[in-house]
């Protein structure tokens, strides 16, 4: 469930792009960056938050491909420091392989930040509704991702769309009605 109910949300007018992770090679976080690096416009910007094994080789990664003025590798980033960048992101990234139910997705979703993932066993489909609150890419592929990414960024009425339904579905994963399901149960 989500804890907080942070009641704030993007204004989506910035096209920046967003992922929060755990930098370990099952993240897939190399793969967010590709994607990045074949969008090829200046104005758009990523962030990548977190810590881990791969943050050197993402470093590296991004400085071969020539991105350091455009994706920010900030580390480790407290609850209220991710907020502000949430804030300031138009779209959600994932690419793990794997997941249980990514609390993240649902995270940047109580911020109106719609998400974009590549389908995963479990988790993925429990929380993005395709074309509703953001979008799931079947087979890793990777050139459906990035003209999923690029029809959200161009397309304010869609991205405004998938906002409203992202929060939508956050309220759901609300400590408030996560209780009153347990509630029933537990009746």
């Amino acid at each position: 469930m989500l804890y907080d109910s942070n009641g704030k949300k993007t204004n989506l007018n910035k096209n920046n792009l967003i992922t929060v992770s755990r930098l370990d090679d099952g993240k897939k976080v190399n793969e967010i960056i590709d994607i990045f690096n074949k969008i090829k416009d200046e104005n758009t910007r990523l962030y990548v938050i977190g810590d881990g094994l791969e943050y050197n080789n993402l470093k590296e990664q991004i400085a071969s491909m020539h991105l350091t003025e455009q994706v920010s590798l900030l580390g480790y980033k407290t609850k209220s420091e991710i907020e502000k960048y949430m804030l300031e992101s138009s779209l959600f990234m994932m690419a793990s392989v794997s997941e249980g139910l990514p609390m993240v997705l649902l995270e940047a979703m109580s911020y109106g930040v719609p998400c974009i993932a590549y389908r995963t066993v479990s988790g993925v489909a429990d929380i993005i509704k395709d074309g509703y609150n953001g979008f799931i890419i079947e087979n890793r592929d990777q050139n459906k991702y990035i003209e999923r990414v690029l029809e959200v960024l161009g397309n304010d009425q869609l991205r405004f769309k998938l906002s409203e339904n992202a929060k939508s579905t956050a309220e759901l994963f609300s400590k408030e009605e996560i209780l009153k399901k347990w509630y029933r149960i537990l009746k």
